[in-house]
């Protein structure tokens, strides 16, 4: 499940298409990062950023060829990085201003807030990665 580069180790786990492996996603993260001796506080920060990135996988993707949705997190001494993998096609990805009003539009907002950094790559689907930094 896991392989391991330089001072990096990663983890992808192929989970069903479905709303329930959000909970999955952030079990199996929380689980493996604790393992790896993550404070707490960026556990639970990498948890709503899988949450948010797979949400908008499962709603605006496709499933992979094999009906499952990727997620993937490799480990540094300072940085942890956050992947999703769907099979859709996207043009264009952003985030959206934050307001009291909307119900729905804000995980890339909040993704944007609490990481360093996201991008999007579209090759063999849409793989949105954020960085998620911490001493």
């Amino acid at each position: 499940m896991g392989r391991q580069h330089d001072d990096e180790t990663c983890v992808t786990v192929h989970l069903p298409y479905e709303p329930s492996s959000v909970r999955r996603a952030r079990h199996l993260l929380a689980e493996d990062l604790r393992r790896s001796g993550v404070r707490d506080t960026v556990v639970d920060d990498a948890g709503l950023v899988v949450s948010e990135l797979l949400t908008n996988g499962l709603v605006h993707g496709r499933p992979n060829a094999d009906r499952t949705i990727a997620v993937s997190w490799c480990v540094r001494p300072d940085l942890l990085r956050l992947s999703v993998v769907d099979g859709g096609s996207v043009d264009e990805l952003q985030a959206v201003q934050l307001n009291d009003h909307a119900l729905s539009g804000r995980g890339l907002a909040i993704v944007d807030h609490v990481c360093e950094s996201w991008h999007f790559e579209r090759s063999q689907g849409t793989r949105v990665t954020a960085e998620l930094a911490y001493a």
